[in-house]
């Protein structure tokens, strides 16, 4: 047997289970149920393969890439474990600077586990690492971003994905530079323009247009750390958004709670809201083009952030998921409010009142 034959084995027998014990499909940081299912599942399927055929597995604990070793009749084949709760085939992936060179693999292979809330059911997808690095995020380290469903990868073939696991650290920043040098667009703090390096940007020296952008992307990746509830109790945790801004742009303020909510409360009938639906109503049109244009990174981003908050998603439309949070969120934290101003959902502030 090959080792795509024995994959395929296994996703045979995860997708046959026809309800997955509850203890396999949380994903809650380190409690990942999907990496404990897979090994007890290729336990199974060596009971099952010829005499001939001698499958071994080896599990890496910790901070390890991959997250699992096969050895097929000798020869060692990587598998890194990547799951979703959303029915979603994006998510993040490693460090580019991860290193594994201490390591011989014939092939890293992604085998990729998801389900849609409630269903009890995982659906398995398989390929090899380098055929599912869909792009780079530079974040707060350059991390591939993982589809299974990508036509366009990071590398031209295996090889070039080969030769990167075994680069110097150097090399490896000589890559990355020239990718995103012909791959992104804007401002690319991450590559050098010069000798001398960029400095990081002031928010505030933006054009207004660019301001408006900068806080309708992250009002629509992390709107619950925005929210204030109606008795005062403080949700604006602006960490990640300040983080998402100086990662992704390299921007920065001397203050950001001062640029996500400095200003006056929005009053509608007479009801006071939060700066955060003032941002909302304002900002309607920027977050519109958003949703609708965004590409596949951005989306797994958020959808990412959003799982956090419990809503049965549809995954079809972006913009309705969005408005789906928002109505979830508004429905928590200023349900009082919104009833006073006879205002159903926290999403109809993005249309203007």
């Amino acid at each position: 047997m090959n080792i795509e034959q024995i994959l395929k084995m296994m996703k045979n027998e995860i997708e046959a289970i026809e309800e997955v014990s509850s203890e396999y499909l949380v994903s809650q940081g380190n409690n990942n149920g999907f990496e404990k299912l897979v090994p007890k599942i290729v336990d199974k399927v060596k009971q099952e393969i010829s005499d001939s055929d001698v499958l071994e597995k080896k599990v890496h604990l910790g901070h390890h890439f991959p997250d699992m070793d096969l050895i097929l009749n000798g020869v060692r084949y990587g598998l890194e474990l990547k799951s979703r709760n959303n029915g979603s085939w994006d998510t993040n992936g490693n460090s580019v600077f991860e290193s594994i060179s201490d390591e011989d693999y014939k092939e890293i292979y992604v085998f990729f586990g998801t389900h849609s809330k409630p269903e009890p059911k995982i659906k398995v997808k398989y390929r090899p690492y380098w055929q599912t690095t869909s792009n780079i995020m530079v974040t707060h380290s350059p991390r591939f971003k993982i589809s299974m469903d990508t036509t366009e990868s990071v590398f031209k073939n295996a090889d070039e994905y080969n030769s990167l696991r075994n680069m110097t650290e150097e090399q490896k920043v000589s890559f990355l530079q020239e990718y995103l040098r012909n791959n992104t667009k804007g401002v690319k703090w991450f590559v050098p323009q010069s000798e001398d390096s960029l400095s990081p940007i002031l928010i505030k020296s933006l054009k207004k247009e660019e301001q408006d952008r900068t806080l309708a992307e992250v009002l629509i990746l992390f709107p619950q750390d925005h929210i204030k509830d109606g008795k005062g109790k403080n949700r604006d945790k602006y960490l990640r958004s300040a983080e998402y801004l100086i990662g992704t742009y390299y921007y920065y303020a001397t203050d950001f709670r001062d640029f996500f909510s400095a200003g006056n409360k929005y009053i509608y009938k007479d009801v006071h809201f939060p700066k955060f639906v003032t941002n909302l109503n304002e900002h309607s049109e920027e977050i519109h083009e958003i949703l609708i244009n965004a590409n596949s990174a951005f989306q797994t981003l958020a959808y990412q952030s959003w799982e956090e908050i419990g809503v049965q998603l549809s995954m079809t439309s972006f913009e309705n998921d969005y408005k789906a949070i928002l109505d979830t969120i508004g429905n928590q934290y200023l349900k009082e409010e919104l009833q006073k101003a006879n205002v159903k959902n926290l999403s109809d502030f993005l249309h203007s009142q």
